[in-house]
């Protein structure tokens, strides 16, 4: 008589459960984007990508299917396939299949030559190099992505990545455009999930149809979804992470006879006449030599009513501004005293002290 073999317990996994949510009621604004004041170093540690929740005057409890998170898209590199087989699906279950609910998410494909110099990650894309950040919720897929390169030798790789873009304040120097990695696709993997929804160069952006001040061209906003784990997160942190961790992403997208024109703000108009951004999801193209991402197919009708998102309030961003205004002030003062110290003259402080006068003699009559 064999014995059975005790099953191995797996870990329990992190993923997010998140509480599915009725449309906001309420307009939607442009999102006021703030001030670039510090470059973006590389290595990034996204805050987008730690597992915590819209504002929670915009919630309805109400509905409580499950629904996904695009924080954490349900995405990473491809391994080889391996013998285990995988689970069958039974024909009631594939009819009982339903549509994925809307969410604000934008990541696409990009194969390149992946270059690391001094811990900095670039990829060369139509004779371009860009940026190749992560999150530190992502070192696993660098790690694996920097194995795959030193045991194959090969440098060119297909990547998954998020689209990075940094604007800068005043609209007269143009975006900068960088990347997020996500996982990658290996030589000897099967492409599965995204790798094989989307070709190379090609993004799905699903956000917010509309024009930003700093923008000539209009974006689609990627905002960050709601779950109620970010909305217990973002109670309890401070204005300067909570406003950093709501920042939305604005990808320009050149999109000529789209079905619904992008939401323009106008500052004369009441609020109840300014009108609303419709949320969209396309299929869109990376145009290397332009910079920018093209329309290639829509996903889905464009809709008037967005998911539920998180978006920082004026009084959060006002507070942020000013601390790090003040932040820069102290710092400029302090180089610019830093400089005058520097540039005294070395006689002042290193030269001995005068002697003192001798005493006058007076003759007497």
């Amino acid at each position: 008589m064999t014995k059975k073999r005790p099953q191995k317990k797996t870990a329990p996994t992190d993923e997010l459960n998140i509480l599915a949510v009725q449309p906001s009621p309420q307009k939607v604004e442009p999102e006021d984007v703030q001030p670039v004041a510090d470059k973006i170093e590389n290595p990034v540690d996204d805050a987008a990508s730690t597992p915590v929740p819209v504002e929670a005057r915009t919630i309805d409890f109400s509905s409580s299917e499950p629904s996904l998170d695009t924080s954490s898209v349900p995405v990473t590199f491809d391994s080889p396939p391996t013998s285990e087989p995988a689970p069958e699906q039974s024909d009631s279950s594939a009819s009982s299949h339903e549509e994925p609910p809307a969410l604000f998410q934008a990541v696409g494909i990009l194969t390149g030559d992946v270059t690391i110099d001094d811990e900095k990650t670039f990829v060369s894309v139509g004779g371009k190099t860009y940026p190749l950040y992560y999150s530190s919720y992502h070192k696993r897929a660098l790690a694996a992505l920097k194995k795959e390169i030193e045991t194959t030798g090969i440098r060119q790789q297909k990547l998954i990545v998020y689209p990075k873009i940094t604007h800068y304040p005043g609209g007269k120097q143009p975006y900068s455009v960088g990347f997020q990695l996500v996982g990658f696709v290996g030589h000897q993997a099967s492409g599965t999930g995204v790798s094989s929804d989307l070709q190379d160069l090609e993004f799905k952006i699903c956000g917010l149809w509309q024009f930003i001040p700093v923008c000539r061209i209009p974006c689609i906003s990627v905002f960050k979804n709601f779950n109620q784990q970010r909305l217990e997160f973002i109670k309890s942190a401070q204005a300067e992470l909570k406003v950093n961790f709501m920042k939305a992403s604005h990808i320009p997208v050149l999109w000529r006879d789209a079905p619904v024109p992008p939401f323009r703000f106008n500052p004369k108009l009441e609020k109840e006449a300014q009108g609303k951004a419709f949320f969209v999801q396309i299929k869109a193209r990376f145009n290397s030599e332009r910079n920018t991402f093209e329309f290639v197919s829509l996903l889905a009708i464009p809709s008037s009513e967005p998911p539920n998102y998180l978006k920082a309030g004026k009084k959060d961003k006002l507070e942020v501004a000013k601390t790090r205004l003040a932040a820069s002030k102290a710092r400029q003062l302090d180089e610019a005293r830093s400089h005058n110290d520097a540039a005294l003259p070395q006689s002042r402080t290193t030269s001995a002290p005068k002697p003192k006068p001798k005493p006058k003699v007076v003759a007497q009559e």
